[in-house]
């Protein structure tokens, strides 16, 4: 019997960066619609060792790489790339990308970023590099539009295709958006309400809560002055 088109998947790499601080329901499920949509052999969740781009992270990144571990763990479509962590100095996109084109070949490798992120595309080291190296999948959500600087519009236009399938033809260059849906989460809220005492159950799958009080990130379990 044939394989079912559900079952068909696109010898392909795809990476979703992110800080992950911590990882949520949010990230999960945007990670599990792109991979529906874009049914890749290889989809990969990449925690930021050093993120350039900002001050530094909450919790320390093998932490961050444990909870992303425990949440995909009953995942077998998402798989959790360790090699940011595992470098040395800032995590640049460009490097990492370098890194895993030169493992897998020639096959598709597709960066997916949300569209806050590719708005800010033109701000990344050597961000004119990425086309040659990856296909870019711009995470939409309903409310969300590009606000690209006119230098990023006209590069990313060049390169736009409307179906994802598109991706598969060649290894790198182009850029299409997909529409994500809206989950109104985000871990500053997470850090913030463990850091007053609340329960911030159902926003975050339960073993990284577990792991998170277990080992005291962002203020879980410290005794909150305003409580007394």
């Amino acid at each position: 019997m044939p394989p079912s088109r559900r079952a068909i998947r696109n010898r392909a790499v795809a990476i979703f960066g992110g800080t992950f601080d911590p990882v949520h329901y949010g990230h999960l499920r945007a990670a599990a619609e792109i991979s529906e949509r874009l049914k890749v052999s290889d989809f990969r969740l990449l925690p930021a060792g050093r993120p350039p781009h900002r001050e530094g992270t909450w919790a320390e990144a093998f932490h961050r790489l444990a909870m992303l571990e425990l949440a995909v763990a009953p995942y077998p479509d998402l798989h959790v790339d360790e090699r940011e962590v595992r470098r040395d100095g800032p995590s640049f996109m460009v490097e990492t990308l370098e890194s895993v084109r030169a493992e897998v070949g020639e096959v598709p490798l597709l960066l997916c970023v949300g569209q806050d992120a590719a708005n800010q595309l033109d701000q990344w080291h050597r961000w004119q590099d990425l086309p040659e190296l990856a296909h870019l999948v711009v995470m939409t959500r309903p409310r969300s539009a590009p606000r690209y600087p006119a230098s990023l519009a006209e590069v990313l236009e060049k390169r736009r295709v409307t179906r994802a399938r598109d991706l598969m033809r060649s290894p790198a260059g182009l850029v299409c958006h997909v529409e994500v849906t809206q989950l109104e989460i985000s871990s500053t809220d997470i850090r913030r309400q463990l850091a007053r005492g609340w329960d911030p159950r159902f926003l975050l799958p339960a073993t990284v809560l577990a792991y998170i009080r277990k080992h005291g990130l962002y203020g879980a379990g410290e005794t909150n002055p305003a409580n007394g």
